[in-house]
Order: C-alpha cells, then sequence, then structure tokens
C-alpha cells in the first residue's frame, strides 16, 4: 500500500490522466467524435507533425457543429477546435492548477512537459474535485458570477440547458386563452430544479423558440395590471410553494426588449434542499440538462447527502 500525500504536497502528475487521446486537425469532427465515444472521454488533444495544435472538447461540438446544424462529416476538427491551448506542468501543485481552471472557466487541463514540449496527462476538474472540493466551490461560484453579469439580450441567443429555461408565460395560455395552473407549476418547478443544482435563469415572456412575447397577457390577470402585480404574486407563490427560506437566493428583474417587457429570474443554488408543495405533495426537483426531474425517495436521499453533506451530516 502506497503512502498517501498530504492533500497540500499533491502535484498535477498524482492524479493527471496519463493515457492522453490525440486526433489530427484534418480528421473530421463525425471521426473526433466517434474517438471520444469509443474512449469514454470528452476532449480530445489536436496535434499534427509540427506539434501540439490545441484542445478539441464536447463543448466545442455542441456550440460549433451541432447548435449550428453543421454535417459533422465535413467540418475538419481544425475548423472548431480550441485554439488558445492553456495547460499547465506535471509538478505545480493541484490547488494552483485548479485555481487556474477556475480563473479560465475550464473543465480540461492539458499537462505538458516543458523539456519535451508534449502533452503527457490531462488533468480534469473532476480530477481536483476528489482531492481539492473547495476548488469546485470556487468553480461554482465564478459560473454564477459570470452567469449573472450576462445581459437578457445574450441569454436569449442562447440555449435552453442546465442553467437557462424560457418560459412564454407565467399562468395565462395564450392558446387556449385562459388561466393555465400548469404553467405557473413548471416556472416554479424550474426555480426549485435550479436551486437543487447548481442555479441558473428563467426568462418568463420568451417562447421556447426564443421569441420574446411579452408579459401583457399575465400582467391582465391581475388586480395590478403591471409588474408590480407580477412580481408580488410571484414572491407569494415562490414563499407559500417553496419557501421563504429560498427567497433570498432568488433575484427578480424585469427588462423590455422589442417593446415587450419579461421576468428574469436568476436562481443562486441553495445551501440546502428546497421542495416544491403543491396539491398536499412535497416534490424534490433537480435540474439535468435541459430539463427539471423529479427525484424518488431514495434518489432525493442519496443526492442530499452528497450536495449538501454539511447539512445532512445528522452525527
Amino acid at each position: 500500500m502506497g503512502v498517501r500525500l498530504p492533500l497540500e504536497s499533491l502535484k498535477v502528475r498524482d492524479v493527471m490522466t496519463r493515457d492522453v487521446v490525440m486526433v489530427h486537425p484534418d480528421e473530421t469532427i463525425e471521426d473526433a467524435a466517434r474517438l471520444m465515444t469509443r474512449y469514454g472521454i470528452s476532449s480530445l488533444i489536436v496535434k499534427d507533425e509540427s506539434g501540439v495544435m490545441g484542445i478539441l472538447t464536447e463543448r466545442d461540438v455542441l456550440t460549433r457543429v451541432v447548435a449550428s446544424s453543421r454535417d459533422p462529416r465535413s467540418v475538419s476538427v481544425s475548423a472548431i477546435m480550441t485554439r488558445s491551448l492553456i495547460s499547465t506542468e506535471p509538478d505545480t501543485t493541484l490547488l494552483d492548477a485548479g485555481r487556474v481552471m477556475v480563473e479560465n472557466k475550464i473543465k480540461k487541463l492539458p499537462v505538458i512537459d516543458i523539456d519535451e514540449g508534449d502533452v503527457i496527462g490531462i488533468l480534469s476538474l473532476t480530477d481536483v474535485a476528489i482531492h481539492q472540493p473547495d476548488i469546485i466551490k470556487e468553480y461554482k461560484k465564478a459560473e454564477s458570477r459570470d452567469r449573472t453579469k450576462l445581459h437578457v439580450h445574450e441569454l436569449i441567443k442562447m440555449d435552453e440547458g442546465g442553467h437557462l429555461e424560457f418560459k412564454a408565460s407565467l399562468r395565462y395560455n395564450n392558446r387556449r386563452h385562459c388561466l393555465d395552473p400548469d404553467l405557473e407549476y413548471n416556472c416554479l418547478k424550474t426555480l426549485c430544479a435550479f436551486l437543487n443544482a447548481e442555479g441558473g435563469d428563467l426568462l418568463i415572456g420568451v417562447a421556447d423558440n426564443k421569441r420574446v412575447v411579452g408579459l401583457s397577457t399575465d400582467y391582465d390577470t391581475f388586480t395590478k395590471k403591471n409588474r408590480d402585480g407580477f412580481e408580488n404574486y410571484l414572491i407569494n407563490q415562490i414563499s407559500y410553494k417553496i419557501g421563504n427560506l429560498h427567497l433570498k437566493n432568488i433575484k427578480i428583474s424585469f427588462h423590455s426588449l422589442y417593446g415587450r417587457e419579461i421576468c428574469r429570474i436568476n436562481v443562486k443554488p441553495s445551501k440546502e434542499p428546497a421542495f416544491l408543495n403543491h396539491r398536499g405533495k412535497q416534490t424534490f426537483y433537480v435540474r439535468t440538462g435541459n430539463g427539471s426531474r423529479p427525484f424518488k425517495i431514495a434518489e432525493a436521499a442519496k443526492y442530499m447527502v452528497e450536495h449538501w453533506p454539511e447539512v445532512m451530516n445528522t452525527d
């Protein structure tokens, strides 16, 4: 059994993944995606005869090919790869390497041998998380700050995902021309799921196809037919159905786009579990991918122990 190093003594070389998979810049994205699938990885080092050129990540493929409806069989790796390669050295401390990842908001850090000038390993955020959980907290805080700074114009250009969702209305069904309790429930479900995960933004008044429809039909359902009536009602519903405790993690703002008002609800991750109360039943939702998923009792218990160990520890 080997000697266990103190956390502060851990170097990148102690925890990095040494099996580095390379791809040539002239290969197609389809070929690169097959490589990722074959090895069960989310990034490839791009290298040709002259040396390392960059890195190709799953995110590059999703945002620059899939989201743009480009043909992966006709797009080369060199066309979409990330060329500005941020790297580290094998003798860098794990703490310092983790902070480089936080500062640059990256999840994969190539490890380069400066003598050979070659990539000898990959350090992932997961590798850091196992040994330096505080770094992950810093990373999540940095991500949250960056999302908060984004203007609604920028958010609308993005696709729905783990940190973003669009809803055309809070409670008025514009197709059926009536109040629809399911719409309100879906909005609150999203807020609850964001609280229990990494936070995010809910934009109300924006349809799934990113068309700004505004809040006028919602406004007309209140006695006070304006943003004040809308906000007061929304806060009351959050308070009653999710809990006053979570209001401090929720920021509501209104914005005018194309002559229509929309509501942005920015949610910070909660420091303890949030439940949605509906018709006498409590449900635990977590944001996974671009959806808000209900967890079964066993799933919720396991998730809560892992996600909030300080709160759930009853010893």
